[in-house]
């Protein structure tokens, strides 16, 4: 009976043996040494990046832990709270930075505890702070971006190139070119029968070319010969140059110029008809004032010739009464401006008068203004002829297109007769 008590815990001692032996060997082989004394620290990290159970934590390389367990953080925000143990030997400052990165070139992810300067130190249950490093493909990634937005620049510019390139060789570019190539090659012609044409000419007219030369040479050895001479004259012409810059002539070409542009504001003067020269030229009532004067005074002499007894007595006796005589044919200048008919050119007419401005009128001036019938009709020109206003009326449809001729007789409009 005692040997089969001491059989049976014999049994059950090498059965928990086993056991405790097959659960350090699990965790061993998890990596977790359960005889040896570690720190535990948590992460909180919003994504993890293929970061597993048992992935190493580093210190500048060397393993100090591994990570225990990956969890959903109670809050249910989607962040995860990332468990590691570590070597109590290993002290960590605080504020250092639990980073997860890449351990290998397969994409291993681990994480690598970064220290900072304090001199205090995390104890175990303590939170650490996060980080994640990107990928290598990440990196990769970054590293070649701008190198793929020049490659898709250039694969443009060099589609852009090629249209450019089609544009240009298409069918009729390649015509021109072909005829550019053949009137290149015609001007080459023409410059090679042009060679030939001037070597031919040098050819046949060297001995006049040879003359020439000749000539050339002689004159540059009679200006050598009299190059005194020269320098006298050019002395010459150089002090008459420094007598007229002297001389008041600038004051006399100023004053020219003054005169010529009084001369001319005069000018100006007499064609606007301003003062009295102006008034005698561009005013034709002096021409008719004259040719009544002229009228009267006829007809004063023939009346002093008629009947001189009027004027002068040349007895003291009165012999009778004096007769006077008077010729029927002759007019009174009442009679005779009554009867003359005055040509005019109508250029306006109005409702309403209009003043009488050459701005008004396009610049045409001794514009007169006659009212007919309720209606202001405006007119330039005055001629007793028919044929001196035609003429007149061309040069002012130039202005006035719609202008024409009327006639006037005793102040009324009357047909006009050619």
């Amino acid at each position: 009976m005692s040997f089969k008590k001491s059989s049976l815990a014999k049994i059950g001692f090498l059965v928990f043996a086993a056991i405790a032996i097959f659960i350090w060997g699990v965790n061993y082989l998890k990596g977790i040494d359960i005889f040896k004394q570690e720190n535990e620290y948590y992460i909180v990290y919003n994504k993890v990046d293929g970061l597993v159970s048992s992935s190493p934590v580093l210190i500048n390389g060397l393993r100090i832990g591994q990570v225990r367990s990956i969890n959903f953080h109670e809050d249910m925000s989607g962040r995860l709270i990332v468990e590691i143990a570590s070597d109590k030997k290993y002290k960590i400052p605080k504020n250092s930075v639990a980073r997860i990165f890449s351990s290998d070139l397969l994409g291993t992810r681990s994480i690598e505890i970064i220290f900072s300067d304090s001199t205090t130190f995390h104890v175990s249950g303590d939170t650490l702070r996060s980080d994640i490093e990107q990928s290598l493909a990440e990196q990769v990634s970054l590293q070649m971006l701008p190198l793929k937005n020049k490659a898709e620049d250039l694969l443009e510019e060099i589609e852009i190139a090629m249209k450019i390139i089609q544009r240009v060789f298409n069918e009729e570019t390649q015509k021109d070119l072909a005829n550019s190539f053949k009137d290149i090659k015609k001007t080459v012609e023409n410059l090679r029968s042009t060679s030939y044409m001037i070597d031919t000419l040098v050819t046949t007219e060297r001995e006049k070319l040879s003359k020439i030369l000749s000539n050339v040479e002689s004159i540059s050895k009679n200006i050598e010969a009299n190059n005194e001479n020269l320098s006298l004259a050019l002395k010459n012409i150089a002090l008459i140059s420094d007598s007229l810059a002297k001389s008041e002539l600038k004051a006399t070409i100023s004053n020219t110029n003054k005169a010529i542009k009084d001369v001319e504001e005069i000018m100006y003067k007499v064609n606007t008809g301003e003062g009295s020269l102006g008034l005698l030229v561009n005013n034709d009532t002096l021409y008719y004032n004259l040719e009544d004067a002229a009228y009267n005074l006829n007809k004063l002499v023939e009346d002093l010739r008629i009947n001189p007894k009027r004027y002068i007595h040349f007895s003291l006796f009165d012999l009778g009464k004096t007769v006077y005589e008077v010729d029927e044919n002759l007019k009174t200048k009442t009679e005779l401006n009554a009867e003359r008919v005055i040509y005019r050119i109508q250029i306006r007419s109005s409702n309403t008068p209009i003043p009488l401005h050459p701005d008004n009128f396009k610049g045409l001036k001794n514009v007169e203004e006659f009212l007919v019938a309720d209606t202001y009709i405006y007119t330039v020109g005055k001629k007793n002829e028919l044929d001196k206003i035609i003429k007149d009326l061309n040069d002012v449809k130039v202005k006035y297109p719609d202008a024409f001729i009327v006639a006037l007789k005793a102040g009324e409009q009357i047909d006009v007769k050619n």
